[in-house]
């Protein structure tokens, strides 16, 4: 051993003797942690971005507050990862709906992160190393940031770092007790965030790499108490949607963010698409399909067409995957819909934690591969890192999703600060290998090459600004945000169309119609903003141009069945009787279990005086769905245009029946009754 190697490892060790003899250092390392944190927390907690959640996080606001007040069963198969919003329900039960104490809960769980990745360092390296991969952590201020967001990924990484400590404390006990602990605890990291399912073959392949005796038992035995752990979900899944959905149903769209023609390996909505209001793109593929889709469905829609252009374009797919490959492995921090690089230009204690992802990722690198020769010791923290990695590249690299392979990068990055670059000094002391290989990792992982304009990350920060402002009805303030916005990229369509949705929830039709138009003149080539703009003009009765809109609409997407539809009651409103019918009868051609179609065409049949296909098509409505309540109504109204009392009345029961709360329909009721009396009471 060099003389630089044997002073380096005396220093260590003497910090090793002081860590195992004094536990203070793990007290202030917890204390001093969490009040950096909660420092964060507190400074933030009067901003929009927390106290207005929008899109992902107000999925799991919205649905915690409905559990807390005992909706335990949701309408729907679960979109996102169930488990965080329960945990959130929870809190709110014993606190309150406050988003402050909710945070304050989350950058503890980020505390306790720390600490178990200081745990889970000291039964793989050494204590040295084990704390400066703490206070590596502790520092990285993206972790703090997440942690302080109304998401789920401070859970997630809890879960994966306890996963990790269980199994690397308990080696060598043989009880089967372990891997059904591993199993429960993986399988609720699975109702955070799906993705971490890559893990599981990694952990089977360790009980054989680590020499584990009834190996096959252990595997059972975990996979076992995996499924047990999801189950509950798959379960209320088939009872809300009956469907069978394991865990959730967001995969298909977010494969195709990913995987598609529009696709930069970042996080993107789908072109025309509003993941404000609708977030989990239901309403869309519907109106596209003209029918009510299950969630399963739903995702196959977006997995099909992701499959289609990956087929059709195979080598830009694989450009793709080495470009999401590279993007994750670099320094950047790509933002989705809330932006880390800007929150630090917001709040200045941000600036405290002066850890970044490129420091991480860089000596995090430089400790893996120098660890390579001793892989079987390591097999899990390899494992956890690219299973984990491969599970993101797969869809679209995000910093909220990269966030939670921290803790296994700063034990390998602190062992590549206190070991590989000190101590493989050659004995000449002029040349440092690991110096060199550490600065070709900064050059190819230095944040900007990826790095997205700042003018793009204005754009969507301002953009959101103003839908959570709109969302909280300080409409002026939103305009005048989103007015900021389309100054930074004032020919980008989808700028006007984020004005036209506020003005939309304003109320303010015509300002709708501008906005919509203007998006349009700067690209016409987007069917939905079409669309669209059709439904607000048919509101404002501007039928001709109304008609126009659908039209082209229809013209840019042939399949896209519910405008065919919408064009139908526009021509019916119009009193254009004979075009709407055909609109109505060309969706039918296109899907023909389109109830809504029937209901529209025998309601323009009555229109027309034709009351026998009137009839004849409320029935088949019926015949398609005996749910929809609004075909029976209608039926209804035709048998009394007709005197077929009887036939009224069975219809009105049974549309009543399913939508009691209309009083008119009730009182026609009562009086189809006295008229069936009457007979028998002048007798």
């Amino acid at each position: 051993m060099s003389e630089v190697k044997r002073k380096n490892h005396t220093y260590l060790s003497s910090i090793d003797r002081t860590l195992d003899g004094q536990r203070r250092w793990v007290f202030i390392l917890f204390i001093s942690t969490f009040v950096l944190k909660l420092l964060y927390v507190l400074q933030s907690s009067q901003s929009l971005h927390v106290t207005v959640p929008i899109m992902d996080s107000e999925y799991y606001n919205r649905m915690a507050v409905d559990i807390q007040a005992g909706n335990l069963i949701r309408d729907e198969a679960f979109f996102m990862g169930p488990l965080y919003s329960y945990v959130l329900a929870v809190i709110y039960g014993i606190f309150g709906k406050s988003f402050l104490i909710a945070r304050i809960i989350q950058v503890l769980g980020g505390v306790v992160t720390v600490l178990l990745t200081y745990f889970v360092g000291r039964c793989v390296f050494r204590p040295s190393v084990a704390m400066l991969g703490a206070v590596l952590l502790g520092l990285y201020g993206t972790s703090t940031f997440y942690e302080g967001q109304l998401l789920m990924m401070w859970l997630g990484t809890l879960i994966n770092v306890t996963i990790l400590f269980v199994l690397y404390r308990t080696r060598g006990n043989n009880g089967l007790g372990k891997y059904a602990l591993v199993g429960l605890l993986l399988g609720l990291s699975a109702l955070a965030r799906a993705n971490i399912l890559m893990f599981v073959p990694i952990v089977i392949l360790w009980l054989f790499v680590s020499g584990e005796s009834r190996r096959l038992v252990k595997s059972v035995v975990f996979v076992g108490a995996l499924i047990i752990a999801i189950l509950p979900a798959t379960i209320h899944n088939g009872i809300a949607s009956r469907d069978f959905v394991p865990i959730t149903s967001n995969g298909g769209l977010n494969f195709y963010i990913g995987n598609s023609g529009q696709a930069t390996g970042i996080f993107y909505p789908p072109r025309g698409m509003n993941l404000v209001s609708d977030s989990s793109i239901k309403d869309y593929v519907e109106r596209e399909l003209g029918r009510e889709l299950k969630p399963s469905e739903v995702s196959r829609y977006w997995f099909g067409k992701a499959f289609d252009f990956m087929g059709a374009h195979p080598l830009v797919e694989f450009k793709l995957m080495l470009k999401k490959t590279a993007m994750f492995f670099n320094g950047y921090e790509v933002p989705q819909i809330e932006s880390y690089d800007r929150a630090r230009e917001q709040h200045g204690v941000l600036r405290l934690f002066f850890i970044n992802f490129w420091i991480l990722i860089s000596l995090g690198i430089l400790g893996m591969i120098y660890c390579r020769k001793d892989w079987r010791k390591y097999f899990l923290l390899y494992g956890y890192v690219f299973a984990f990695s491969f599970s993101i590249i797969l869809f679209f690299v995000s910093a909220r999703y990269r966030v939670q392979i921290a803790p296994v990068l700063s034990l390998f990055a602190a062992y590549a600060a206190l070991v590989v670059i000190p101590g493989t000094l050659r004995r000449t002391g002029r040349t440092l290998v690991p110096v060199f290989v550490f600065g070709a990792i900064l050059i190819c992982t230095r944040p900007g090459i990826f790095a997205l304009p700042k003018d793009d990350v204005e754009w969507r920060e301002r953009t959101h600004q103003a839908r959570r402002l709109s969302t909280v009805g300080r409409h002026a303030e939103a305009i005048e945000e989103i007015d900021r916005a389309i100054d930074l990229k004032p020919d980008y369509a989808e700028s006007y169309v984020h004005r036209a949705v506020i003005y939309r929830d304003q109320g303010n039709r015509f300002k709708t119609v501008e906005s919509y138009s203007k998006a349009l003149e700067l690209n016409n080539k987007l069917p939905s903003v079409h669309y669209d703009l059709a439904q607000v003009m048919r509101q404002l009765r501007m039928f001709e141009p109304a008609i126009e809109s659908y039209k082209r609409a229809i013209r840019l997407n042939p399949k896209m069945i519910q405008a065919y539809n919408n064009l139908g009651i526009t021509y019916r409103e119009a009193k254009m009787y004979e075009a709407s019918v055909e609109a109505f009868k060309r969706a039918l051609e296109m899907n023909p279990r389109y109830t809504k179609a029937y209901n529209n065409l025998g309601a323009a049949y009555a229109e027309m005086g034709e009351a026998d296909e009137a009839v004849a098509a409320f029935q088949k409505a019926i015949e398609v769905d005996p749910t929809y309540a609004n075909s029976y109504k209608n039926l209804a109204m035709v048998y009394v245009q007709q005197q077929k009392v009887t036939e009224a009345h069975d219809a009105l029961v049974t549309y009543l029946s399913l939508d009691p709360t209309d009083k008119r329909a009730s009182e026609i009721l009562a009086q189809l009754r006295e008229i069936l009396q009457a007979p028998s009471q002048t007798q």
